[in-house]
């Protein structure tokens, strides 16, 4: 929507594109990526812009407002959720929803002014949160742009000069910029991010006609971008960078026409677009979904004494369990293509960024598949860059930690066959012990009981105790090698258990495949016994009549490509890939 805008351009369905969005809207205020997500303020942000650039309206501004300020940390930054730490993506995506969205102020000014001076670094760039352990592109962008956001012509308190010279020092030789100092490849991505921090901040690129030749050189004859040099696909996030680029600099787009055809081809008939046409529109979490559920598919997927009771299921369900379209191989070979070069991870599509859970995700298919794996050296010198100062891992670079993360991360150097201490893992046990919750006061998901200990884990230090985040920590410490602990947070899960079969996230509620499939992961791991037939009970509640599942046993409708993953896996493998959400 925002190229569309930049470009005099129009959605063909606005309006259906419009409901798309508000769709996402939570009871909070806050927007989802997903309905049914809990909200947050980078898909509020994104939601909210998209919706003003339709002309509509944004729905319960009162309740938005106090969603964001919500957010808002002691220190004055902004987290990306409730309850997390603050970082610079957050406190970016929050500022601008405040004063642009709903045009307020913004709350604590000379707090949220103290915590973004001091996000500068020795070097002069901006990292991802005060402390951080290197200088980004894109976090001087999220920095500079809040505070022009927040307190408008205001001088920022950074060495303004250092700044500047810090960005400009990461123009390539060819015209376009890098990330940050241990980068070479050249980006679209960085490119836009280092133009408009340097918009921001009052100064234009060291050489600027270098850099607008580098970036018309990523439009081909009557196409629309691609990220960077010998990339062969465009997408909508290379041609929002190029042309806000360009406009920044004062251009347009050599081919406006093309790139406005390319952005119609990539709307959706339901309304929204996708990333890439639709016919070659894809993402790793899917693909490795269609890779996992072929996989276990097979029969030596099956524990023996199942087969049996299985084979009539089987039947019915086949064709649901072998999903059609490219064979193991070419699923394969689109996840090594996920692997891109200028970030270690496993990318949530070609060109994006790398993300901690899609990595996963890949690792995990990829070897239950019995397929060769990633670069194991890549993947493991990104997760050291990845951990956070607080120990933790958050689901991309810069992000807050979170528990989903930081498993991710310690489960991926298993399968890789690296040992946790590649990480510092005496900081890493810090932040699983601090999202331990205690229920000896009474605390969700505790049973309130004199010296009960901890009664679980959560998501994040500030949000409440889940069985998915406590299934979780108990893996981590069994990896971690403490058996002791990893058990005893694994004796928590029973109370999530289910009557109906399955788990449920928090106590006495409904149980869902998500949680479900995490405590009998967890149970697996630590060797503690899992009752297949009432298992299989609950995913039968699950599975629809065409052989897909739902989330939830209280709805039959198919949950896509994921949930299908993991209620195969559920029905069908004897010992359950790590695969986290």
């Amino acid at each position: 929507m925002r190229t569309l805008n930049w470009l005099g351009g129009a959605p063909a369905r606005p309006a259906a594109t419009a409901e798309s969005l508000l769709s996402r809207q939570n009871r909070d205020g806050g927007f989802a990526w997903q309905k049914g997500l809990p909200s947050d303020v980078w898909a509020t942000y994104y939601s909210t812009q998209a919706l003003l650039d339709l002309g509509r309206g944004i729905p319960h501004r009162e309740a938005l407002l106090a969603w964001v300020t919500g957010i808002q940390h002691r220190s004055g930054g902004f987290a990306m959720t409730a309850g997390q730490e603050p970082d610079i993506w957050a406190t970016y995506y929050a500022t601008r929803v405040l004063a642009e969205v709903l045009r307020a102020a913004v709350p604590r000014a000379e707090a949220l002014a103290e915590w973004l001076t001091a996000t500068q670094r020795a070097d002069g760039g901006l990292g991802w949160y005060p402390g951080a352990g290197e200088s980004d592109v894109r976090a001087c962008y999220y920095g500079a742009t809040a505070w022009r956001a927040a307190f408008g012509s205001r001088a920022p308190g950074w060495r303004t000069g250092a700044l500047v010279g810090w960005l400009n020092a990461r123009q390539t030789a060819a015209g376009g910029f890098v990330f940050d100092e241990g980068s070479t490849a050249t980006c679209l991505w960085a490119t836009f991010r280092a133009v408009r921090a340097l918009d921001a901040l009052g100064a234009r690129p060291a050489r600027e006609q270098d850099c607008l030749a580098w970036i018309d050189g990523r439009q081909g004859p009557g196409a629309a971008f691609t990220r960077w040099e010998g990339y062969p696909d465009a997408d909508v996030w290379a041609s929002f960078s190029a042309v806000g680029a360009l406009q920044t600099l004062g251009r347009e787009p050599r081919d406006r026409a093309a790139v406005l055809e390319f952005l119609g081809r990539c709307e959706l008939p339901e309304g929204g677009f996708s990333y890439r046409e639709g016919s070659a529109a894809g993402d790793s979490l899917a693909t490795a979904a269609l890779l996992l559920t072929g996989a276990a598919g097979r029969p030596d997927a099956v524990p023996d004494e199942e087969r049996r009771d299985d084979r009539r299921r089987d039947d019915e369900h086949r064709d649901a369990r072998r999903p059609p379209g490219p064979g193991a191989d070419g699923l394969a070979r689109w996840l090594r293509a996920a692997h891109l070069p200028y970030e270690g991870g496993v990318m949530y599509m070609p060109g994006r960024g790398a993300e901690i859970r899609c990595t996963l995700w890949a690792v995990s298919a990829l070897a239950f598949a019995g397929l060769p794996g990633l670069d194991a050296g890549r993947l493991t010198g990104w997760l050291r860059r990845l951990q956070n100062s607080d120990g933790g891992f958050g689901y991309w670079h810069g992000r807050a930690s979170d528990m989903v993360s930081t498993v991710s991360a310690l489960e991926i150097l298993h399968q890789l066959g690296r040992p946790p201490e590649v990480l510092d893992t005496d900081a890493l046990r810090a932040f699983l012990d601090s999202c331990a919750a205690d229920g000896g006061d009474g605390d969700e998901g505790g049973s309130g009981t004199e010296g009960d200990g901890t009664a679980g884990h959560r998501y994040t230090p500030g949000s409440p105790v889940t069985c998915a985040a406590t299934a979780q920590a108990a893996r981590a410490l069994h990896l971690l090698g403490d058996p002791v602990a990893a058990r005893a947070a694994a004796g928590r899960l029973q109370r999530y258990a289910s009557r109906i079969g399955g788990y449920a996230s928090a106590p006495r509620g409904v149980p869902d495949l998500a949680s479900t499939y995490q405590a009998v992961r967890t149970r697996q791991v630590l060797g503690l016994p899992v009752d297949g037939a009432e298992l299989r009970r609950f995913t039968a509640k699950l599975r629809g009549p065409a052989g897909h599942y739902s989330w939830s046993p209280l709805t039959r409708e198919a949950a896509g490509p994921l949930a299908d993953a993991l209620g195969t896996l559920l029905d069908r493998a004897e010992r359950l890939p790590p695969l986290n959400l």
